[in-house]
């Protein structure tokens, strides 16, 4: 196989480069996996129906965030949290921002965290989604950055299933740049996050909230 050289007598096998990318997403799967929660609603006969993602933000708080939109369509439903290790609770919304469509929530496990980045991702970074499909089942997926909308929202090209809303955005350094917010424009070849800094700024208005007033639940 032809190596790649780069000046300097460096060579690089083609292979090995696919090869070290392949195990770099394998790792990333497998640590953002530990983040994760599936939202459901409970009807009335006790069933269970997919709702979406979330994930968790705050220690000692144990909160999680997910999409205003999906907190939203469970209506008068109670919601249910599925946890990694197979065990479920009920939760309590917060608040919701339905302009940002961005959602807190009161879970019961305790809450691993990510590393934040801060600093919005640009335009050709390569972005993974974690999300729960219609068959509540967890999907990774890839992509790239591929404009930025506004200051806060940003779209990419990695693929989402309508279970994805309010899952976690990871970049190459396993860091959590935003949160999936759903299509942009009539298909879903192109996804719409927010940034990480926006949904943070909305979780700590509603502690400083919840604080003041003495109303954790």
């Amino acid at each position: 196989m032809d190596r790649l050289r780069f000046g300097l007598d460096a060579e690089l096998d083609p292979y090995q480069l696919a090869l070290a990318k392949q195990t770099n997403d394998n790792n990333i799967n497998e640590k953002m996996c530990r983040y994760m929660l599936c939202l459901k609603y409970k009807h009335a006969d006790g069933s269970l129906h997919a709702l979406g993602s979330a994930f968790y933000v705050m220690h000692g708080q144990r909160l999680a965030v997910t999409a205003a939109h999906v907190t939203s369509a469970a209506g008068t439903n109670q919601i249910v949290a599925c946890y990694p290790d197979g065990s479920q609770s009920d939760v309590i919304t917060l608040g919701e921002d339905r302009i940002a469509d961005i959602s807190v929530i009161k879970v019961d496990a305790p809450c691993p965290l990510p590393t934040v980045r801060h600093t919005a991702p640009n335009v050709g970074d390569t972005v993974y989604f974690l999300g729960f499909s219609s068959a509540s089942k967890l999907n990774f997926t890839k992509g790239m950055v591929t404009s930025m909308e506004q200051a806060a929202i940003f779209t990419t090209d990695a693929y989402a299933d309508n279970g994805f809303s309010g899952g976690p955005v990871f970049n190459l350094h396993m860091e959590l740049v935003g949160m999936v917010l759903g299509g942009a424009g009539i298909t879903n070849q192109h996804v719409r996050c927010v940034n990480v800094a926006k949904v943070e700024g909305f979780v700590s208005g509603i502690t400083a909230a919840s604080s003041a007033c003495g109303c954790w639940p």
